[in-house]
């Protein structure tokens, strides 16, 4: 907790914590069924993702050794970055898009400006909320980078239950078993480019998955 209360610490994380809550004010203001005011919503996230920052500039780089923000330019691990993360939007394009956009149509861009502001909330707190920040609190639990991945990858597969069991009507269980594999292999490939090139290099890949959804506008007119 002594490194969580520094002033250092805590002014990163309300300068990134600010910068998070302006990318994610898009997608929240076009939230249909949000559950609160906008302004009260807005003041919950900055809230929520002050604390995730916290976490991430008090312990990440203090337990594992690695740099949040990586500025060394490693041109063959940005390569293969690029190459998986361009796979990964093809195979999500191809083979998911289709189910998923009937089960979570909400979830889709249906012209350039949900586009930007979906693209601008995945970018912002997504990798935030699913990797950076549980890495972090679960290193500092258990001080080791093995324990922490595996607890990661069991944070995602427990996200996307809560996300399943909300559901009104269940999708197939072909589905579901496809969808658990996909949270398994993110959360592995999120967590080992983070700790390689910090979230530089995770926002990058986020940015080409989101990429896929351009395909579609361009297609629709």
């Amino acid at each position: 907790m002594r490194l969580l209360t520094q002033p250092r610490v805590l002014a990163r994380a309300l300068v990134a914590a600010l910068l998070t809550t302006l990318a994610c004010y898009p997608r929240l203001a076009m939230w249909p069924e949000r559950p609160y005011d906008l302004p009260f919503t807005i003041l919950m996230m900055l809230w929520c993702v002050l604390v995730f920052w916290a976490f991430v500039f008090a312990w990440h780089q203090e337990y594992s050794g690695r740099p949040v923000f990586n500025f060394k330019f490693e041109p063959n691990l940005w390569v293969v970055a690029t190459l998986a993360g361009v796979a990964w939007a093809l195979f999500l394009h191809v083979c998911m898009d289709p189910q998923l956009r009937r089960t979570t149509p909400g979830d889709y861009p249906t012209d350039w400006y949900s586009w930007v502001a979906i693209t601008l909330f995945s970018l912002a707190l997504e990798p935030l909320f699913l990797c950076f920040a549980p890495f972090a609190f679960f290193i500092r639990l258990s001080r080791r980078q093995t324990t922490a991945l595996a607890l990661v990858v069991l944070f995602w597969v427990f996200i996307l239950y809560l996300k399943l069991d909300w559901y009104k009507v269940p999708p197939p269980f072909s589905l579901v078993v496809e969808l658990m594999i996909i949270r398994v292999l993110g959360a592995f490939l999120s967590v080992y480019f983070y700790l390689r090139g910090g979230v530089l290099l995770v926002w990058w890949m986020v940015l080409l998955s989101q990429l896929r959804h351009v395909i579609a506008l361009i297609q629709g007119g």
